[in-house]
């Protein structure tokens, strides 16, 4: 409790309140008016995908590629907004559906770099009826064009990275509340300029979080959900407060400009193994006879695709940017069924490989793996007479997160470890000679004639020996300069499935401070 009821929260949000200042190392004065700590008990990022922009992220005149730069945390996660075509007027990238609630205070940031255009333009919508939103000039910081918020940031970081903001208050309560980050050639435009070709990147972007916070607070990483964070609460150092015996022990680590950091995120990334790729089929729906190559028995027309029961009929198109070993999660709706069956494949052919054949109606998903550099992708009748249509192709671990050999692969949000004599793997590089971390993952469909599966660091040196299904979790110190943690088939009878991959640092010694 305050002392003597010294420096009670205060809020503007009454319009004849008058805001009192505090002269207190703990605490803040921020923009709604109201008197708040720097530390608070809980922080959330309502993105659900706040570095990978190809799959909860949409795109309106732009494109995501595949290509991977330098983020300002120095790992290959930061990714590009390149236009479809130059000159073009709205080009960003957003994300949709995000909870708030009315009469709350927002704060939504972003990590950008200039590529083409020197200008983003942050913008959040209740998708009822108010917009916040800013535009910064990323070589000077000024900010313009601004509406409906509070107050904006425009923090300069290493290697050109700018991480900007902007503070709001939301009037309506919303469950399909939207970001956006667009980039923009001068202030108050989304036109991007006409000097350059499609597909010049434009922006680089990295890090978006949306929180329910007058300030932007330390980034919190999300892969495939909103992620709370309960940080560190304050204790008794204070000359006005009285926390009565409140624990305020502060983490190791401060970094340069003497804030503590929080206790770390998990380091593997796609660690559920759920990331997906943008759509990668032009024409899903059939809307037009367009695109697809229709082999002698198909047809195209009223939204769908027929065949007339013609054996062995094609019907495929190509799939741009995509190379061999890639894996694809294929969605399609077979409907107006009469007889035969079809089945969905890639290659040539599209016999290499195919999926299981189907003779019956409804919705179905396979995946699929390329064998070889043809980029024809489709369906091939078998006496089959009926439609197809909504058909959804996604590339699986589209960034490339998990390095696989020797027939392990992913599908379905997981990822399966099978034979090979001890070479077959799937690793990332994430551990530090001399670091000691916890380990927990989910081992599943477990099956072995010989003895154990080992998950190795590849030097051989064993974290942990399985030998059945469960979750297990291992606290282990690395001990070899090269930082891969591999998860091994040790012999070519031995197969599992391994899910929800959590490596966090471990064991924080706090400083004297």
């Amino acid at each position: 409790m305050p002392r003597l009821g010294i420096g009670m929260p205060l809020s503007s949000k009454s319009a004849n309140v008058a805001v009192t200042l505090i002269d207190d190392e703990l605490f803040l004065n921020d923009v709604s008016g109201e008197i708040t700590t720097p530390f608070t008990g809980n922080r959330t990022n309502k993105i659900l995908q706040s570095q990978t922009f190809k799959t909860t992220w949409t795109t309106n005149n732009a494109a995501i590629p595949n290509d991977l730069y330098e983020a300002p945390d120095d790992s290959l996660t930061a990714q590009a907004i390149t236009a479809t075509s130059s000159g073009a007027s709205d080009v960003y990238v957003k994300q949709s559906s995000i909870t708030i609630v009315a009469g709350e205070t927002y704060t939504y940031s972003a990590h950008i770099k200039a590529g083409a255009n020197g200008f983003v333009r942050l913008y959040h919508s209740d998708n009822i009826a108010v917009v916040a939103n800013a535009y910064f000039n990323l070589s000077t910081g000024a900010v313009s064009n601004t509406q409906n918020i509070l107050t904006s940031s425009f923090d300069k970081m290493d290697d050109g990275w700018i991480r900007v903001s902007i503070t709001f208050q939301t009037v309506n309560a919303s469950s399909s509340s939207q970001v956006r980050i667009f980039a923009a050639a001068a202030a108050g435009s989304t036109a991007t300029g006409a000097s350059f070709q499609a597909g010049t990147e434009l922006l680089y972007i990295w890090g978006a979080q949306l929180e329910e916070d007058s300030r932007p607070t330390a980034y919190i990483v999300t892969t495939n959900a909103v992620v709370n964070v309960a940080t560190t609460e304050l204790g008794d150092l204070s000359n006005v407060w009285d926390f009565d015996g409140t624990d305020i022990m502060l983490e190791v680590d401060p970094e340069n400009e003497g804030a503590f950091e929080e206790a770390t995120q998990n380091l593997v990334l796609n660690h559920d193994y759920e990331e997906l790729g943008s759509e990668l089929v032009t024409n899903r729906d059939f809307a037009s006879d367009t695109i697809w190559t229709k082999g002698s028995g198909w047809t195209i027309g009223s939204g769908v695709a027929t065949c007339d029961g013609t054996n062995s009929a094609l019907l495929f198109q190509s799939l741009a940017n995509t190379t061999t070993n890639d894996t694809f999660k294929v969605t399609y709706t077979i409907s107006n069924y009469v007889s035969g069956s079809v089945f969905v494949g890639l290659g040539s052919g599209l016999v290499q490989p195919s999926g299981t054949t189907r003779n019956a109606n409804g919705t179905y998903t396979q995946y699929l793996t390329k064998t070889s550099t043809s980029t024809s992708f489709g369906f091939k009748s078998i006496s089959f007479v009926g439609s197809i249509d909504n058909v959804l192709v996604k590339q699986v671990d589209p960034n490339d997160r998990w390095s696989l050999t020797g027939g392990t692969s992913i599908s379905d949000g997981k990822m399966t470890v099978t034979g090979a004599s001890g070479t077959s793997l799937g690793f990332q590089s994430v551990l530090v000679q001399g670091t000691a971390y916890e380990l927990t993952y989910t081992i599943s469909n477990f099956s072995s004639s010989s003895g154990n599966t080992d998950i190795i660091n590849n030097d051989g040196a064993t974290i942990q020996s399985i030998s059945s299904n469960g979750t297990f979790t291992v606290i282990f110190t690395h001990s070899i300069a090269s930082g891969n943690l591999i998860f091994r088939a040790a012999s070519g009878t031995n197969s599992y499935q391994v899910d929800n991959v959590f490596v966090k640092e471990y064991a924080i010694t706090p400083l004297n401070v």
